[in-house]
């Protein structure tokens, strides 16, 4: 269930990485309707068409600055066709003068690509009042229209201009006579149209208000060219790229490593044994003649701590007569120690930590357990102890050997979510380029999973049977009618410890029930257990020992955790830039 879930949210997380630019740029626009204060005087656009589609464009701005703090000018292309989601319009080899000198400009995308934005001026300095002129070459492939006919439509001033233009004259070169022509103002303003010779239209007009664009139309004598088209629309470039092989390519791949972190991941998992009903705990390896405790049965089985690790081993220790547990109150219990020195140097090592942690290696020695700060960082110790005294027990005794392969399968499965995301976030290639390393994490993040990087050996195997044949004893309701409770009175509560572990108390209980017909007897190595009447056994309803004794750990640890903790703050802010045509800065 975990390596499921873990799977969807890796599944999840690479969907956002990959399409999180279209997610970015869904809402974006301006909302900006100012008008730039400055103003161009004349707008002089020649323009080259090819039969081949390409179209090379020099825009002469004659401008006039105001003297205000302005840096200069930019200007932008749309990329994407309105009426065409397939074909791009991408300027380049663009260069910048003003004055007739260069000037330094700075290139960069918005909105996911969708226009390129050329920012002229000098940062570190401003331009000064008066009349100055800027001229801009581009070229743009593909601007010929599908078809036979052929047809060129254009905006030959675009829409987005932010200053007002007070005249205009757009010069359009074709490569043949035009077998039809026309030009439209958004506003509905009149143009002119002009007739140099066959093959050359002028267009002129007066005054356009900011963001009014000027359009042309013109029927072709020849069959276009062919335009270079994407199956996608522009929001989906920054995730595919600017051709079909770029997805297409990074699909095969992220097939092939899929299957790696899947062959991966499957070479990780253990076989399950055969696993016996047994009715005791398994023998330690490290002395035969002793059980293992709740905690080490656990790990071995699933090589991983049970939830209730600390509690199911003091549990333990009291149902051996090793602690005593007392309850000082409704929440609050006193453990005391009641072994001699040779009883604590023979305790297995998980339960020795335990009892060292907290303080009791000596006859008599206590610990409260009374939801202070003080118990709570005490508690949380044994934990940490209780954890890696287990782990390190289960290779030390040879239950448990490391696998190289394993562990290089998580830092593969490592790098690859870091390379992922780098390529997915940082922006510089389609996102998809990333596909490859996320998939092999989704199918390698079972790699993940806890008692990956170790596999039992021969001698871990046989007592994970037995381990596992025991597990089967307590939660499960088969092979009732071979328990004789009535031979042993103790066995129910002596297993109580190893059922806390294994998160089947109840099922124990339920066990207990069915085959005697009685309630569970309480233990007497857990006083006070019930406060109230119409409470039976130790886990049917109302307030019981285990609940306080519960009750009391977690007190004390969240003291220790609200100790531990601090408050942060942080702030930011964003924004956003779009339109298209041009404006000051």
């Amino acid at each position: 269930m975990k390596r499921v879930v873990l799977t969807l949210i890796a599944v999840l997380v690479t969907a956002v990485g990959l399409l999180w630019p279209v997610i970015a740029n869904a809402g974006s626009g301006s909302t900006d309707a100012g008008v730039d204060p400055v103003v161009i005087t004349d707008y002089a656009a020649d323009l080259t068409l090819a039969d081949n589609g390409r179209l090379t464009a020099t825009e002469t701005l004659t401008t006039e600055f105001p003297g205000w703090d302005k840096h200069g000018i930019f200007r932008f292309w749309d990329v994407a066709d309105a009426a065409d989601a397939e074909v791009r319009y991408v300027p380049q080899d663009i260069s910048v003068t003003m004055d007739g000198q260069s000037v330094p400009f700075e290139m960069s995308s918005e909105q996911g690509g969708r226009f390129k934005v050329a920012k002229i001026g000098d940062p570190d300095s401003t331009v000064s009042a008066g009349t100055h002129t800027y001229r801009i070459s581009y070229r743009v492939d593909g601007t010929i229209r599908d078809g036979n006919p052929g047809s060129f439509i254009w905006r030959v001033i675009p829409n987005g201009w932010k200053m007002q233009i007070l005249k205009s004259t757009s010069t359009i070169r074709f490569p043949a006579a035009p077998t039809s022509f026309e030009c439209r103002v958004n506003d509905g303003s009149p143009c002119t149209v002009g007739e140099p010779d066959a093959s050359t239209r002028t267009v002129t007009t007066g005054a356009l208000s900011p963001t009014t664009g000027v359009a042309v139309k013109a029927g072709l004598p020849f069959a276009g060219p062919g335009q270079d088209r994407r199956p996608w629309g522009v929001s989906m470039d920054p995730v595919l790229g600017s051709s079909p092989a770029v997805p297409i390519t990074a699909v095969i791949i992220s097939l092939l490593t899929l299957g790696a972190g899947l062959f991966w991941t499957r070479r990780s998992r253990e076989d399950t044994p055969l696993l016996p009903v047994m009715f005791e705990p398994p023998a330690d390896p490290q002395s035969p003649k002793r059980f293992l405790g709740p905690a080490a049965t656990h790990f071995v089985i699933h090589e991983a701590m049970p939830k209730k690790a600390l509690i199911a081993t003091l549990f333990h220790l009291a149902e051996q007569g090793h602690i005593g547990l007392e309850r000082a109150s409704s929440t609050d219990w006193t453990i005391t120690a009641r072994m001699s020195a040779s009883e604590y140097a023979a305790l297995d090592g998980p339960s020795a930590v335990v009892m060292s942690a907290l303080g009791l290696t000596a006859r008599g020695a206590t610990f409260a357990a009374d939801g202070s700060t003080e118990a709570g960082e005490k508690l949380k110790g044994a934990t940490d102890q209780l954890t890696k005294t287990t782990k390190s027990w289960a290779l030390t005794t040879g239950v448990l050997r490391r696998s190289p392969f394993e562990i290089i399968g998580r830092v593969v499965v490592g790098v690859a979510f870091v390379i992922g995301a780098l390529l997915m976030a940082l922006g510089f290639v389609p996102t998809i380029v990333g596909l490859p390393f996320a998939a092999f994490m989704i199918g390698g993040v079972g790699l993940l999973l806890a008692g990956v990087g170790t596999r039992r050996t021969r001698l871990g195997r046989q007592v994970w049977s037995r381990a596992g044949g025991f597990e089967r004893l307590l939660s499960t309701p088969s092979n009732q009618d071979r328990l004789d409770f009535s031979a042993r009175e103790d066995l129910y509560t002596s297993f109580i410890p190893y059922a806390i572990a294994f998160d089947c108390a109840d099922a124990w209980a339920a066990k207990y029930r069915y085959t005697t017909g009685q309630e569970p007897p309480d233990p007497v190595w857990l006083p006070g257990l019930y406060y109230g009447a119409g409470a039976h056994g130790l886990m049917s309803g109302g307030t019981s020992g285990l609940d306080s004794f519960e009750s009391s750990l977690s007190s004390s640890l969240s003291a220790y955790s609200a100790s531990q903790s601090s408050s942060s703050g942080g702030g930011g802010f964003g924004g956003s830039f779009s339109g298209g045509g041009g404006g000051s800065w």
